[in-house]
């Protein structure tokens, strides 16, 4: 390692041994040693990654320097600043020593502002070899998996795989050997640390004990209808129980037999195999605690029992032989004469693992458990996972084909990129559903921390808490960049530049004046959420506490809390942006290059907002009032910040755009009074005497009880109509909900008088008698017209 490449934070703590000079150099020397190889032919990806390991490590110490030079810059400018000051007139000159101070402290000022320069430059060097490095690696990625090789169907090939097979037989038996005879003497010769081991020991036998004790406890009981949240915390637990320790156990065992310093290609072999093993045993784990084939009231997952089981064997079929064959891939491709080993060893793996792999994604192994007439999918994952699932098996044939043409390195890329994609798919969505349960059971109203929280903070026993959302919410963004990393890792793709952008996002982009990071982004969404409780918080206090004791309607309360709502989140907004960093001033200059865009595109959004917050100041309509517009009649329910609601008499909504209220003609029934008018026409007969039926209107108006005495009843003889007398009585009522009911009783009770004073006849003539006569009339007519115009007879 170099002397100048040293961590960040060890740079700041401690300044540089060597001169800053000597220390340019061996930075400068180290890129162009970088620079030179990464120009040469025939660099691999991992030779790729140390360079830019080690171009990173100059980078850190220039930064570090140019950090260290920048404090001693501005200390000196501080210093500096009191010497520049000229004195005036009556002030005495200056002193040789001040000025040989000025002197010393400008020349040590123009010295860091020199040492600042040469490390941007250094760092900007650096930072241009990296991104080239990052597109070298990835030509170099691609042009090794379309590497063609000879393909396996060749005579060529199967001409050289037995000498090449017997050579890697040959060369494993011997390393075999040689590690048994040498035995523990890596062990023995003191080269490695036997502490970790121990400490590794110790804890696998804590955890084992740990997991007997959960499982005991909080594992898989007899219950016969266990909850979701039961299914899912005992899963959690018999799964790290059954598999953690083994994990542990394989993985102390392969620190142990690298400790014994294998001789090639053992050494190369054995993290291989522990990888394997262990991947083989997280497979088993999860089949067992998540698809749970023989207790189906445990499973996870809603699979029927037959897929469940399909699906588990499937997947230790899977993992087991495939995981074996690719083992026994690497062991006998080490060295570089294999090609013949490669091309058809390839094939074999490919054709393994497809043929293991169709069952797994075949239908039968995921079909969904659902009660009868249910409307669920007929398939877990649904119809996403269904075409998933058969590019993958596409793919997976493809990779057949691509062996068989000779891109053995293609092929075998494709198989372990779809495998370890899946596995941290299934890893992520698992650990979701298992995050999931135990933050609702942590919050559920049984539980000693959710009745811990609702008595803290005062709430109801049967208090829904929604604090845990956050929290799932958050661990959802982690397992997102976890996979954002992890995916493309898994295809070979660099991550360099995923984890250089992450790195550029908490620093922060500088966009004209203002940086934008990822931390002033997280403190602007906690300042808003913050602000938008408080805000809820003072809503809460005004409507349930401070509201009802004022005596005043409830349309002034619900505008009230509407005008509240709207400044709090004005205020919470105001906050958010703040807190990004962002100048008020180039907001209302951004605001004002957007009201152009307002304009152009949403100024009917615009007319409304701004018209629903002149109903609620100027309050033309408010709410529970019975208005008409544009066709529409009923009462207002809310009046929101862009449309009004309404509900007509026949309990139908109508969302009304506010502007339509401020545009058109609105009749407000309940404007200043909720009392109103009923008109109810009437015809009675020419012979009816006028004083008599006014005296019965009159009467059956005051005798019914929601009709006002203050106004009286007004009968009003209209016209002498074609049809007979008709008149008009005129009611007036206090509500104005009240106008079906007392129009209703006031028909029935001026017809029972009508009736009683014989004013009308309940039982007319029926009219069909008289068209009877007419007809009969008209027939006697025509027959003597007949008759009249017959011939006499002879």
């Amino acid at each position: 390692m170099l002397v100048g490449a040293q961590p960040a934070w060890a740079q700041v703590v401690a300044p540089p041994q060597r001169p800053f000079s000597q220390l340019v150099d061996l930075w400068t020397r180290q890129l162009d040693r970088i620079t030179a190889r990464t120009d040469q032919a025939g660099i691999l990806p991992a030779e790729i990654d140390a360079l830019r390991e080690q171009t990173t490590d100059v980078r850190a110490a220039a930064q570090a320097a140019a950090q260290l030079a920048r404090n001693d810059l501005a200390d000196t400018k501080r210093l500096l600043a009191p010497l520049d000051v000229k004195p005036g007139a009556d002030q005495p000159a200056e002193t040789d020593a001040v000025k040989a101070e000025r002197e010393r402290l400008t020349a040590q000022a123009t010295v860091s502002e020199s040492r600042v320069k040469q490390c941007e430059v250094i760092i900007a060097r650096a930072d241009q070899l990296l991104e080239r490095m990052t597109k070298l690696r990835g030509e170099v990625v691609l042009r090794t998996l379309l590497q063609q090789n000879d393909s396996p169907v060749s005579p060529r090939v199967w001409a050289k795989l037995g000498p090449q097979l017997a050579g890697a037989w040959r060369t494993l038996t011997a390393a075999l050997a040689a590690w048994g005879r040498e035995g523990l003497s890596g062990l023995q010769s003191g080269d490695h640390d036997l502490m970790p081991l121990a400490l590794w020991a110790a804890l696998t036998i804590v955890l084992w004990w740990l997991g007997r004790r959960l499982r005991h406890r909080f594992g898989r009981g007899e219950l016969s209808e266990p909850g979701q949240r039961d299914r899912t915390l005992a899963a959690a637990i018999d799964g790290v129980g059954l598999v953690l320790v083994p994990i542990l156990a394989v993985w102390l065992v392969g620190k142990v037999l690298a400790a014994t310093l294998p001789p090639p290609p053992i050494d190369a072999l054995l993290p291989e195999f522990i990888n394997r093993l262990v991947t083989f045993l997280l497979v088993v784990g999860l089949t067992a605690t998540v698809l749970a084939p023989h207790r189906p009231h445990w499973r996870v997952l809603p699979f029927t029992d037959s897929s469940a089981h399909h699906l588990s064997h499937g997947l230790r079929r899977l993992f087991g032989f495939g995981l074996l064959a690719d083992f026994l891939y690497v062991v006998f491709t080490q060295g570089s004469d294999r090609d013949a080993v490669v091309s058809i060893g390839s094939l074999l793996l490919a054709a393994t693992v497809a043929l293991l792999t169709l069952p797994v994604l075949s239908n039968r192994a995921w079909e969904a458990a659902r009660p009868a007439g249910s409307a669920a999918p007929r398939l877990v994952g649904g119809t996403w996972w269904s075409v998933l699932r058969f590019l993958i098996g596409v793919a997976l044939l493809a990779s057949i084909v691509f062996a068989l043409l000779g891109y053995a390195t293609l092929a075998a890329h494709i198989h372990t990129g779809i495998a370890e994609t899946c596995m941290w798919v299934a890893l992520a969505l698992l650990a979701h559903q298992m995050a999931g349960d135990l933050f609702d059971a942590v919050a559920a109203p049984d539980m000693p921390t959710g009745r811990w929280v609702r008595e803290r903070f005062g709430l109801a026993a049967d208090f829904q808490l929604r604090g845990h959302h956050i929290a799932l919410l958050l661990f959802d963004l982690f397992l997102v960049m976890v996979l954002v990393v992890a995916i493309p890792a898994a295809w070979s793709v660099d991550v360099d530049a995923i984890t250089r952008g992450f790195d550029q996002l908490l620093q922060g982009v500088k966009v004209g004046s203002v940086t934008i990071s990822l931390g002033n982004i997280g403190w602007a969404i906690v300042m808003f959420g913050i602000a938008m409780l408080l805000a809820r918080l003072v809503r809460r206090v005004v409507r349930d506490r401070i509201m009802p004791t004022v005596d005043a309607p409830m349309p002034i309360r619900q505008s009230v809390d509407a005008g509240l709502n709207y400044a709090g989140v004005i205020i919470a907004l105001l906050l958010g942006v703040g807190a990004l960093g962002i100048d008020f001033t180039n907001l209302a200059i951004v605001l004002g290059a957007l009201s152009v865009g307002i304009g152009l595109g949403l100024q009917n959004i615009a007319n409304n907002v701004i018209s629903g917050v002149v109903l609620l100041l100027e309050r033309p309509i408010k709410a529970g009032d019975w208005v008409s517009v544009s066709g529409h009649e009923g009462f207002v329910r809310r009046i929101n910040i862009r449309a009004t609601e309404i509900e007509t008499f026949q309990r139908t909504h109508v969302i009304v755009p506010n502007s339509v209220f401020l545009q058109n003609p609105v009749i407000n029934r309940t404007y200043s009074d909720t009392s109103s008018r009923i008109e109810i026409p009437l015809t009675v007969g020419f012979a009816t005497d006028v004083a008599r039926l006014e005296t019965i209107l009159r009467g059956s108006a005051l005798d019914h009880p929601r009709v006002l005495r203050v106004p009286p009843p007004i009968v009003r003889f209209v016209r002498v109509g074609t049809a007979g007398l008709e008149f008009e009585l005129l009611v007036f009522v206090s509500q104005l909900e009240d106008r079906l009911i007392v129009t209703n009783g006031l028909n029935r009770t001026i017809l029972a008088k009508l009736i009683e004073e014989k004013i009308l006849d309940p039982h007319p003539a029926a009219e069909f008698k008289l068209r009877d006569l007419d007809r009969l009339a008209d027939a006697l007519r025509a027959r003597q017209a007949s008759d009249h115009a017959a011939p006499a007879p002879r």
